[in-house]
């Protein structure tokens, strides 16, 4: 059998000629059909209160598009990290871009509570100090976790900042031997997501109370998303280290990244990495169950269920046990290729304008099959206002 070729070994010439079919921006096509799935999801279960006779099967198939939709975070995440590892439009585009949006949303959200919703509130109460302690207080009612983590740029901003820090090489300030420093500011995004679990985590047990303001800052995607990146990206630069090792060129391992064997090494390695780590994210979640569990109990003392339930909802809050969808995304990881390179990539931009499209079509359509199923009800003929009470408490009730 002939000898496995080492990685200096593998001369740039001799490529294989399978490349997944798949780019960035099919996972971006898969990411957002997820996401019309789930939308779908949500009207097929309001149409199983509508329609009592056919309530069974509505749900049966809610349940399976909600089961479906939850790929669409890791489809969309391995595309954005595809283009982040990549870098092929460079570091400096990619961080005002991931960072723009991210203090955007921040922005827009801020203005959006402070003066659209406590500003205008404040104008009609005679205690307009006592509005951001209630809407907070009412919040914390409506939502268990008490917070709502939705600015998925965050997370992409982190990502590109640690590729940054662990792979650019700075001109000045941080040349020679300083470069190790430059390399140890990679421990900052790591510790903002980490400050970011933590802070959910005692937020979701009531030991902190966060300010709605902050909701937009932190992260979305799960701790063991955030680990699959990192792996990768030091996967990356240890396979530099290898690669240079015996006197091949940095700008030879840059070209080497672009070959299709590496597109291939790289596929199955994160292929393995996604399983590994959907199945370590299920042990985790019953450890930090456990460990939350016994800290806060004394050793006299039987925990209970609601105890143990309680324990495991922090853990979910803090994302642990929500990286099972990884398993099904990693045979489509097989089928892709970072380094292919869309026909257009203007079309990026149109994906989530389609998605949204078809999304409102389908409650379109929604609304006109509900109709149809309110009108079959009646046996007479209604006017116009005792048509408009009909729909409404019928909505009313769906989706209470």
């Amino acid at each position: 059998m002939a000898r496995r070729r080492k990685l200096h070994e593998i001369s740039l010439k001799d490529d294989i000629r399978y490349r997944g079919p798949l780019s960035y921006q099919g996972f971006q096509i898969l990411g957002w059909l997820c996401i019309v799935l789930l939308f779908e999801a949500v009207l097929l279960k309001i149409g199983a209160k509508l329609d009592k006779p056919s309530a069974e099967r509505y749900t049966s198939l809610s349940t399976t598009l909600r089961t479906i939709s939850t790929m669409s975070l890791p489809f969309l995440l391995v595309a954005n990290y595809a283009k982040i590892l990549d870098n092929a439009e460079g570091y400096k585009k990619q961080l005002l871009r991931n960072g723009g949006a991210a203090a955007g949303i921040f922005l827009a959200s801020v203005i959006l509570y402070s003066r659209y919703v406590v500003v205008t509130i404040q104008q009609f109460v005679t205690d307009p100090e006592q509005v951001v302690p209630v809407l907070t207080e009412e919040f914390f009612l409506f939502q268990p976790n008490r917070f709502v983590a939705f600015n998925i740029f965050i997370d992409l901003f982190l990502c590109t900042l640690f590729m940054f820090f662990l792979n650019a090489r700075p001109k000045r300030v941080f040349t020679g031997k300083k470069v190790i420093l430059f390399r140890l500011f990679a421990i900052l995004p790591v510790a903002y997501e980490v400050a970011s679990i933590a802070l959910k985590g005692m937020a979701c047990s009531g030991r902190v109370m966060l300010p709605i303001w902050t909701f937009p800052l932190l992260t979305v995607k799960p701790p063991m998303s955030f680990l699959v990146f990192l792996i990768l990206a030091l996967h990356i630069k240890t396979r530099e280290r290898r690669f240079c090792r015996h006197g091949r060129t940095h700008e030879e391992y840059l070209q080497f990244l672009k070959t299709n064997r590496n597109s291939l090494h790289f596929s199955i390695f994160l292929a393995v990495v996604m399983v590994l780590a959907a199945v370590a994210d299920y042990f985790l979640l019953i450890f930090v169950t456990a460990k939350s569990a016994v800290s806060a109990q004394n050793p006299e003392t039987i925990t209970t269920y609601e105890q143990i339930e309680s324990f495991m909802r922090i853990g979910l809050a803090m994302g642990f046990g929500n990286s099972f969808p990884l398993l099904f995304v990693a045979p489509f990881v097989l089928l892709f290729s970072y380094t292919r390179n869309p026909k257009n990539r203007k079309l990026s931009m149109l994906i989530p304008v389609g998605a949204i499209a078809l999304m409102v079509l389908l409650l379109v359509e929604s609304v006109h099959q509900g109709l149809g199923i309110i009108a079959a009800r009646q046996t007479e003929k209604l006017s116009i206002r005792e048509l408009m009470d009909v729909m409404i408490q019928s909505i009313m009730s769906a989706t209470g």
